[in-house]
């Protein structure tokens, strides 16, 4: 269904399906580049976009119910998981997981860029997902690790990040070669997700998401966007909705639709 274009530099693939979207492109266009110069992530925040990492972004107009549009990016998620996997050995696969709500990252053992055994160093990122409605159709944004960058990368006082070169992959083909067939695995995985979501909902792909959730049985605490804190307890699985579900001290379960996770 993706009609793939690739780009050696953008400003950002999101503003290039977005201005594709306001230019009345049908669904299915894929933008995928080798560098940004103005790329950005969930809530806005920048994303850093140098040569080495694959940043893909997707045009969609899904004919779905409105309370099932926030868990697209949940799909998404699963999908890049999916993804990641599949180019790995399954002792490493197995360490790739979601981050509720849409980041995927790598959990265990040790990475060159951390080896102090910390609850901020028990994952590090290896990709993230944006998720936004534009002119009457959807902008899915994408960026994986896949090689250290050239040059330093800041990490913002944050977990240092993790790349698939780490756990192995890309070392047998040149960088773009790489990149590529992260990006292609990744729109492999994604469209079967896509249709079934379009279908059904995200219930049925709910069961998957938890399997793979770095978060579940941990404690957390979670805050909304001013840093205040809205609640704690332990995770147990993701509703039919997306929403994280917490088991509170006094036994109480309750769902979080959104929110910053912080482990404790």
């Amino acid at each position: 269904m993706f009609r793939l274009q690739v780009l050696e530099s953008v400003d950002s693939t999101n503003e290039v399906i977005k201005r594709a979207i306001e230019d009345g492109e049908p669904e299915g266009l894929a933008i995928r580049a080798y560098r940004q110069t103005g790329g950005y992530g969930r809530q806005g925040r920048a994303w850093k976009s140098p040569r080495g990492g694959m940043y893909e972004s997707i045009l969609l107009r899904p004919e779905v119910e409105m309370r099932e549009l926030p868990t697209l990016a949940l799909v998404v998620a699963l999908a890049v998981r999916r993804a990641l996997a599949s180019l790995v050995v399954d002792d490493q696969a197995r360490r790739i997981c979601i981050k509720w709500p849409n980041d995927v990252v790598l959990v265990g053992g040790t990475l060159p860029q951390t080896n102090a055994p910390s609850i901020k160093n028990l994952y590090s990122k290896l990709a993230g997902i944006s998720s936004e409605v534009h002119a009457g159709g959807i902008c899915v944004g994408i960026g994986v690790n896949v090689e250290p960058p050239e040059g330093a990368m800041e990490v913002d006082g944050k977990n240092a990040p993790a790349y698939l070169a780490d756990l192995g992959f890309g070392f047998t083909c040149e960088r773009e070669a790489a990149i590529n067939a992260v990006g292609d695995a990744v729109l492999h995985e994604f469209e079967p997700l896509y249709r079934r979501w379009c279908d059904g909902g995200f219930a049925a792909l709910s069961g998957e998401f938890a399997e793979h959730s770095m978060l579940e049985g941990r404690f957390v605490r979670m805050a909304n966007q001013l840093g205040e804190v809205v609640c704690e307890g332990t995770v147990h699985g993701v509703d039919a909705s997306g929403r994280l579900i917490l088991r509170l001290e006094d036994g109480e379960a309750k769902a979080v639709a959104s929110g910053e996770v912080h482990l404790l």
